[in-house]
């Protein structure tokens, strides 16, 4: 027998650091995103080993590529015991791109520890946890509060799902999204750079503000280009694709990542974008971002 859980992925446009707390449930960023149909799946069933072995897409990994659901696993269940069981993440999503596969695949860990040995937490508990795998393995920091809340959202205090707070935004347009990724991008080698988290900080709070004053998706999108031509995080490809757009498409960095967002509202327009490589992923919004399988 196996517990399996489907968590969507979330993608973040702008974001302002708020690591200055001691509490990990209060530390977080503010900034905003929405979470896409597209995920991680994760199962968990007992094996022979006397070991825990985490799968990514079928293949065993060692401990280095799986700090996060090793993580999970131990802010979940004593490390006094001996376990034997097996994790298997399958992604529909790049890894390492900024689609916040760290957090689903803890909260799909989460999820399926929680049930698998009736460990009794609540939906905000097992969000907790994934939380506090985040900020310590440095993964990041306001994707699973933007998951517990689904769609599209506006993260106005920092922090936790039960400590930090969400908004709506609001779609009322006809722009749709498309994503590209090119490839890997570590996330705690921009956490832990003083400068660059001065000037994400210093650029992210006033546009954050106007968005917060006018919580609509288009705003959101100009918001999110003026932060990735303020930041300068892009890689020189990323940079070339984001010049190189029709006028008629609003091109921004997915954060973290180097990937992007492709704002359009026709999709015949996804034609005339010239890419040296990837591909063109148009996404859906997705609102319920947990769900059980089987």
């Amino acid at each position: 027998m196996k517990t399996e859980f489907w968590v969507a992925a979330h993608l973040t446009g702008l974001f302002e650091i708020n690591d200055q707390y001691d509490s990990l449930l209060e530390i977080g960023s503010r900034g905003a995103g929405f979470s896409i149909q597209r995920g991680v799946k994760t199962s968990i069933q007992k094996t022979d080993k006397s070991t825990v072995v985490v799968h990514f897409d079928d293949v065993p990994q060692p401990a280095s590529r799986t700090l996060i659901t090793q993580k999970t696993i131990k802010l979940l269940l004593p490390e006094s015991k001996q376990w034997n069981f097996e994790i298997h993440h399958q992604f529909e999503i790049p890894l390492s791109s900024g689609f916040g596969a760290s957090a689903a695949g803890a909260l799909g860990t989460a999820f399926c520890i929680n049930e698998f040995f009736n460990l009794g937490l609540s939906d905000l508990e097992l969000f907790q946890v994934a939380h506090k795998a985040e900020v310590l393995t440095k993964s990041g920091l306001g994707d699973v509060i933007g998951l517990f809340q689904g769609g599209l959202e506006i993260r106005i205090r920092g922090g936790a799902p039960g400590y930090g707070e969400t908004i709506n935004m609001i779609k009322n347009d006809d722009w749709k999204v498309a994503t590209v990724s090119l490839g890997p991008l570590s996330t705690s080698s921009v956490l832990s750079n003083p400068r660059k988290r001065e000037i994400i900080n210093r650029t992210s709070s006033e546009l954050i503000a106007n968005l917060i004053k006018n919580p609509d998706f288009t705003t959101f999108i100009h918001s999110v280009k003026e932060f990735t031509h303020r930041v300068q995080l892009c890689s020189p490809q990323l940079q070339t694709i984001l010049e190189s757009l029709p006028t008629q498409i609003i091109g921004a960095q997915i954060m973290l990542g180097d990937a992007l967002f492709i704002f359009y509202t026709n999709s015949d327009e996804l034609s005339d974008v010239q890419l040296p490589f990837g591909t063109i992923q148009p996404e859906e919004i997705c609102e319920q971002t947990v769900r059980r399988l089987n």
